[in-house]
């Protein structure tokens, strides 16, 4: 696939001026990811002139594709600015094909400038210590690097870090500034993360104590609360109104049913593969928490979703993703938070109010439908994939007729 399926042949100086300046070399090729991900004509053609634009405001700055990097899209975009500017979308645009130079190592350059070099260094190195010394998955590299930013940041500064003058009253600040305004759930993970950064300071030699004891504990019960969660009248309502006659309604209600009776994390939705559906034995392989891959029953009714959403709704792309975005480019999600975002919106669609709404709540909505219908609560976190039996303890709240019956009796004469 080359430009000439978007431009007239018939004018072979257009073409010719598409492969100006250092992008031309590249411009065929990224002619063709634009129709792999599914961008209409009409975009593509936008998308091409305006690559073909930049190329040769490479070439007039004398710049190779090897400079193309955040500061020169900056750059580029204030020149556009004062001559012509850029239109909806360019930006994003931009950002693509930036994005896409660096997968195919057009361009060398990873990391963005605008980033202080202090501050990714310590950022990969962290990361590094966490995969290879302590072991951890990528997912809780990425949790722990993105919880600790602020801090970060504010430590490291322009003129780089300074480890040894670090103290433990700093670090208490930065705690209780932070409890000020976040959840006690929230403070727990920061907790967590902000003491396995200061061990690996201590690790690295930056630090000569372990200064992670000084951060306060944060009283945040167990089981303190209930679980949210559908009645079986809402699940109903909520499955029954989707349009399946569209492309995204059948998306949708294949995304919804799966959570509702399979119990998944929004994440192993995410990251569901074609490669992972075994449709002859009616199997299930998941991306799991802690890099496990256990595989389940495929019940016939969320099958038949899928199924019908794989033949009459899912985009031609070449991902491998079960589930992909509707609109350009038609890849699959990549953060658990779109699928939240799809369950919020089909509650806020079906009329159901929650104090809680996103993928969970169909996965509590699984927990007590079976409670309700006899299961024990380890065959609950057996289905729900729990490490521990602790994590399915809180489902025994919501067994009424089972707490009634422990119930002790009012005193009498007292209301």
């Amino acid at each position: 696939m080359t430009v000439t399926a978007f431009f007239s042949p018939a004018r072979p100086s257009v073409v010719r001026r598409l492969h100006d300046g250092p992008l031309g070399l590249y411009i065929d090729d990224y002619a063709a990811q634009l129709v792999e991900q599914g961008f209409s004509r009409v975009t593509a053609l936008r998308t091409l002139r305006l690559v073909a634009d930049l190329s040769r405001w490479l070439e007039r700055r004398k710049l190779g594709v090897d400079q193309l990097d955040e500061a020169a899209l900056r750059q580029y975009q204030s020149f556009r600015a004062r001559t012509w500017p850029l239109g909806f979308g360019d930006p994003m645009a931009l950002h693509r094909l930036l994005v896409w130079t660096r997968e195919k190592r057009i361009c060398t350059i990873s990391a963005p400038l605008a980033v202080p070099s202090s501050y990714q260094q310590v950022r990969e190195d962290y990361a590094r210590y966490l995969s290879q010394d302590i072991g951890l998955s990528a997912r809780t590299m990425e949790h722990y690097t993105g919880i600790l930013e602020p801090f970060l940041r504010v430590q490291i500064g322009v003129d780089g870090p300074n480890w040894s003058e670090l103290t433990g009253t700093q670090i208490r600040k930065f705690f209780e500034l932070c409890a000020r305004r976040r959840s006690p759930r929230y403070l727990q993970r920061l907790r967590t993360a902000l003491r396995s950064f200061l061990r690996y300071l201590q690790f690295r030699g930056a630090v000569r104590i372990d200064l992670s004891n000084c951060i306060p504990r944060v009283n945040c019960r167990r089981l303190v609360g209930l679980p949210k969660f559908l009645s079986s009248r809402q699940l109903r309502c909520l499955l029954g109104n989707f349009d399946r006659k569209t492309a995204v309604g059948r998306r949708d209600y294949a995304i919804l049913l799966s959570l509702a009776r399979l119990g998944l994390r929004g994440i192993e939705v995410c990251t569901l593969e074609l490669d992972d559906i075994d449709w002859q034995n009616g199997l299930l392989r998941l991306n799991a928490k802690g890099g496990e891959r256990p595989t389940m029953p495929l019940p016939q009714g969320v099958g038949e979703a899928i199924c019908e959403y794989l033949r009459n709704g899912r985009p031609r792309s070449q991902s491998r993703s079960v589930f992909l975005r509707h609109n350009a480019p038609h890849i699959g999600f990549s953060r658990s938070s779109r699928i939240s975002d799809i369950v919020k919106r089909a509650m806020l669609s079906a009329g159901i109010h929650l104090p809680t709404k996103g993928a969970h709540v169909l996965r509590h909505t699984l927990a007590t439908e079976m409670l309700s219908h006899g299961a024990s609560l380890r065959e609950i976190g057996q289905v729900l994939r729990h490490r521990r039996p602790n994590t399915t303890r809180i489902y025994a709240k919501v067994d009424m007729v089972a707490l009634g019956s422990v119930a002790l009796p009012w005193p009498e004469g007292v209301r």
